[in-house]
C-alpha cells in the first residue's frame, strides 16, 4: 500500500508542480483569501537560504530576500526580509532560490524583541505576470477600503462630537 501511495505521489508530483505554474493560477479569490490571511505579501528575490533545524522527516529553513515589490506589510522595495519556511526533509535548495511571492505570518518573539515572520503553508509561488498583476489588484482595493472606513470612523467622530 505505501509504495503504491509513493507511486502515486511521484507521478502526480509533476503536474502539480506545473499547475503552479500556469498563469491564471491560483484565482484573484485564492489570492484574496492568503493576502486576508497574512501580515506581509511580497514579491521576493532570495539571497540566503539555510537549514537551521531538523527533526526526523522535517527541516526548518531561514531565507533571507531582497523585497522587490510590497503588496502588504511594513517592508519595501529595497528592504531585506527573513522567514522561516518548514518543509519535508529533503526538499532540494534550489527550491529555496531566486525570485517568489510569499505570504507571512508574523508572530512577537518575546526573546529576541522582535518580529518573526513564517510562511504561511503552501503559498509561496514563482511570479508571473498574471500573479503580480492580481496582487497589484488586490493591494488597490484593500487601500481603497481602509480608506473609505477611516473616512467614515472620522465622520463618525465629527458627527458626535457636534451632537454633543
Amino acid at each position: 500500500m505505501r509504495a503504491l501511495i509513493i507511486m502515486a505521489l511521484t507521478v502526480l508530483a509533476p503536474f502539480c508542480v506545473a499547475a503552479q505554474d500556469k498563469e491564471e493560477w491560483p484565482s484573484l479569490a485564492y489570492l484574496r483569501s492568503d493576502y486576508k490571511a497574512v501580515s506581509v505579501v511580497a514579491h521576493i528575490r532570495i539571497r540566503e537560504a539555510k537549514i537551521t533545524n531538523r527533526i526526523p522527516g522535517y527541516e526548518n529553513w531561514r531565507i533571507r530576500g531582497e523585497v522587490l515589490e510590497s503588496f502588504k506589510g511594513k517592508f519595501r522595495k529595497g528592504n531585506v526580509i527573513e522567514y522561516f519556511h518548514g518543509a519535508e526533509a529533503g526538499f532540494p535548495q534550489r527550491f529555496f532560490a531566486g525570485e517568489k511571492i510569499v505570504f507571512l505570518l508574523s508572530e512577537y518573539d518575546k526573546q529576541a524583541s522582535a518580529m518573526r515572520y513564517s510562511v504561511l503553508e503552501n503559498s509561496s509561488l514563482p511570479p508571473t505576470p498574471g500573479r503580480l498583476s492580481k496582487l497589484r489588484v488586490i493591494k488597490r482595493k484593500a487601500l481603497s477600503a481602509k480608506r473609505e472606513a477611516q473616512s467614515a470612523k472620522r465622520k463618525a467622530r465629527s458627527a458626535k462630537r457636534e451632537a454633543s
